[in-house]
């Protein structure tokens, strides 16, 4: 049985606009009437763009018939987080205190996916300011994941992953500022990647929080797609000068995994005493295996960074920045969820010295960082440590029959934000439940198309993008 559009690949899909065999207009309201069916049972997407996409697929479809196609997005639906600016659609990060703000300006990622063609459908839910592990506020509620209702897809790009997850749009662009795409898109079954802390530009939009551990960064369900659509929008500008950083460092047209060379991977399954699902432990093993088996060094060792000091400079950083958004509402604790209000009580209580100080940990743990991956080339881990759990509390309440704190299920994914590293999460064999699983590969700096490469090579010998869950397939 062929496949049904919404399930094929974008490069698939940009092959049969191509060919006029596909229209724009009729894969966008393929993509209108999923969202219709679907979204009400997940909460994924939470404003539309029904006028604007629409044109957008008109032009495209325009192009295809001139035969002046703007490349493999053209046409291509795709939704974008709603902590990020669309022009003309609410911003809202998930907020009450954004309630009814309309975004004046595209950020730069947004500009440049319509400038390659792309369809933007809407924007997809988020918790408040983003700074949550699962997706849920009091503007929108919760955020399901596909593979189970009843469970979280995690956060706070969980909004973002669900719709691509269940089918409602083949790309998503979401952030990252601790996890925030790859935990998600390793509970979704997708690919997630937190790209070099400047790799992608920005500009205008909401303040950044935690100084710059937040980065944006795409999800789909394959490698290849994903890097369609970094290369669109990883495109270094004057306007952001960390941008700059890798105008000497252009992305090729394709990864190429054949010419990777052999890598040393540092395998790490468990933090001390820290508790680790024991089904995600068994598939990451297994995978670190298989990667040993298409011709790369893999030796377990220690973790190459200290867990409390990570957890102290993001907790100052970003205590800070949610001082600095709400102090400018007079009427902040009447608005915001729990959460919200802790970290911002905290943060006004922070002084001068200790925002200082903390800048001054985060830069001897990036220059640690750096040696560290003198001695390996990637860093191979658990992408969460808990699998995805009841979608009512905010964190797993137990990880391995072990009471879990908040920050328990994502032990290693703070550290490369921290540190500003490129990771993807990766999925592997699923637990017994069928519930996705997913896999870290952390690089050093700058080495993105290093992650790239092997995770493509990894997901080429175990491919994993034709499981799709229930909920997916139920209406065709």
């Amino acid at each position: 049985m062929s496949p049904h559009p919404w399930q094929l690949p974008i490069h698939a899909l940009a092959g049969l606009i191509a060919r006029k065999a596909l229209s724009p207009v009729e894969l966008l309201e393929l993509c209108l009437a999923r969202i219709e069916r679907i979204n009400p049972a997940l909460n994924a997407i939470v404003a539309l763009d029904h006028e604007g996409a629409r044109a957008a697929a008109r032009a495209a479809e325009r192009r295809m018939m001139d035969g002046t196609l703007l490349g493999d997005l053209d046409g291509i639906p795709a939704t974008i987080k709603d902590n990020l600016y669309v022009k003309g659609l609410p911003a809202t990060w998930g907020s009450r205190l954004f309630e009814g703000f309309v975004a004046p300006e595209d950020d730069r990622v947004v500009a440049h996916l319509r400038a390659a063609g792309a369809v933007i459908l809407g924007k997809t839910n988020t918790p408040e300011l983003a700074l949550a592990s699962h997706t849920d506020n009091l503007l929108f509620g919760k955020t399901r994941n596909p593979w189970d209702t009843a469970l979280t897809p995690g956060g706070s790009s969980g909004g973002a992953v669900a719709a691509v997850a269940a089918g409602l749009a083949p790309i998503a662009i979401g952030t990252d500022a601790g996890g925030s795409i790859r935990r998600p898109a390793g509970y979704t079954g997708l690919v997630g990647l937190r790209p070099s802390t400047g790799r992608i530009p920005r500009r205008h939009g909401f303040p950044a929080l935690a100084n710059d551990f937040q980065v944006i960064g795409p999800a789909a369900r394959t490698v290849d797609e994903l890097y369609a659509v970094l290369r669109v929008v990883a495109r270094p500008e004057a306007a952001d000068r960390a941008s700059l950083a890798f105008a000497d460092r252009p992305l090729p047209p394709v990864l190429e995994p054949g010419g990777l060379r052999r890598l040393r991977i540092r395998l790490v399954t468990g933090i001390g005493s820290e508790p680790v699902d024991p089904h995600i432990r068994a598939a990451i093993v297994e995978a670190a295996r298989r990667i040993a088996a298409l011709g790369h060094d893999v030796d377990e060792g220690p973790v190459p960074f200290d867990l409390d000091e990570v957890d102290a400079i993001r907790g100052v950083l970003s205590g800070a920045a949610v001082a600095r958004v709400v102090e400018k509402h007079a009427d902040w604790r009447d608005k915001v969820g729990e959460a919200i209000l802790d970290w911002g009580n905290k943060g006004l209580r922070l002084t001068a010295t200790d925002y200082v100080n903390a800048l001054d940990a985060l830069q001897a743990l990036r220059m640690r960082a750096t040696a560290e991956f003198e001695t390996f080339d990637v860093l191979l881990t658990p992408t969460s440590t808990a699998m995805p759990w009841s979608v009512e509390f905010p964190f797993p309440r137990e990880i391995d029959g072990q009471p879990a704190a908040a920050r328990g299920s994502g032990l290693f994914s703070g550290y490369v934000n921290a540190a500003g590293l490129p990771a993807i999460s990766v999925p592997v064999e699923p637990s017994p439940s069928g519930l996705p699983i997913g896999m870290q590969l952390v690089g050093a700096f700058g080495e993105d198309l290093t992650v790239l490469q092997l995770a493509r090579q990894f997901e080429q010998a175990h491919p994993w993008a034709d499981r799709w869950p229930a909920i997916a397939t139920a209406i065709d």
